[in-house]
């Protein structure tokens, strides 16, 4: 069995193609050629952490049995310098249950859920959006805003100071690497206001805007909560925008961001317009104009980090 390191992954990968691999697993979950029960979430009685398992079975060319083992530990940059995210995704030949290669897991689990959002901006923000405005400055929101910027025209990045040290240097390598301008702020208000893509992605328990701040046209991708007391986006946001999910299940049980605003009695679970799935399926729509507000909500899927880890296989089994 192989085993494939961070530096390893960032050679074999590019956003580009993860973003490819990521719409296409979404349309195999869409057609019922993944089995993938729900993860298992261990909270640990330390620091907050968790203890993830994620297992899938993808019926593509050829069946596959992947499995991603994860812990994750919010304070874990604060208090020890160590990432939040530790793991590794493990695939299988699942003819005969024999181990084929094992990744990394903190580096597929940042690259497919910035490609999960760069998917959505595609079919749910407006063509023309030219100026994005990010919450957090860690690995995830890096391929976040990655992604965005291969699938949309942007030239400009609010970055809202959370006084975090990593900001500065996100700034300036972001900025040179996608060649847009990246400007640090603290107005929150005004940051959103201004955007046409918002991407959330932090570690935040309680909403990180007002939703009143909205202005119409705006996509959201909020990625950052997957525990049902926690949220990132506020009642007012989701009453007030068209509402895509990965996966409705998933979303029932563990996006506070809606199961919140639901218990509260705003909205109820019809809300949700979609499955990212059925839109690139062309079974339900996207955008219909450009004054809708639009919300991708993501708690993130097994079959996505199975789809790029059976496509990092593939390429070492062509020898790319």
């Amino acid at each position: 069995m192989r085993i494939v390191d961070r530096d390893e992954l960032s050679r074999l990968l590019t956003m580009a193609e993860v973003i490819e691999l990521v719409e296409r697993g979404f349309l195999l979950l869409h057609q019922k050629k993944v089995l993938m029960p729900p993860r298992s979430v261990f909270n640990a009685p330390y620091h907050e952490g968790s203890l993830l398992y994620m297992p899938v079975l993808i019926e593509d060319d050829r069946p596959y049995l992947v499995t991603k083992i994860i812990t994750v530990y919010p304070e874990n940059s604060r208090l020890f310098g160590l990432p939040v995210l530790q793991g590794l995704v493990l695939v299988f030949n699942a003819m005969n249950g024999t181990p084929l290669v094992a990744l990394e897991a903190s580096f597929i689990t940042a690259m497919r859920t910035g490609a999960a959002g760069g998917v959505a901006a595609k079919y749910l923000a407006r063509k023309d959006s030219k100026v994005a405005s990010l919450f957090g400055a860690g690995p995830q929101a890096r391929t976040q805003l990655e992604a965005v910027c291969s699938v949309l025209p942007v030239e400009k990045c609010y970055l809202v100071s959370y006084q975090d040290p990593r900001e500065e240097s996100f700034a300036g390598e972001m900025g040179e690497k996608l060649g847009i301008k990246v400007v640090i702020t603290a107005d929150r208000k005004s940051a959103v206001e201004q955007a046409d893509v918002i991407i959330c992605a932090t570690t935040s328990r309680t909403p990180v805007f007002d939703g009143s701040w909205l202005r119409p046209g705006t996509h959201i991708t909020a990625i950052g909560s997957f525990k049902p007391e926690v949220r990132e986006l506020d009642s007012e946001t989701i009453r007030r925008a068209k509402i895509y999910v990965d996966s409705r299940e998933a979303a029932r049980e563990e996006a506070g961001d809606l199961i919140i605003p639901v218990r509260e009695g705003v909205v109820d679970w019809s809300k949700i317009e979609a499955e990212l799935g059925e839109v690139i399926a062309g079974e339900k729509n996207g955008r219909e104009n450009p004054d809708e507000i639009t919300v991708f909500k993501s708690v993130g899927l097994a079959v996505q980090d199975a789809v790029v880890a059976i496509g990092v296989l593939k390429k070492l089994d062509s020898g790319r």
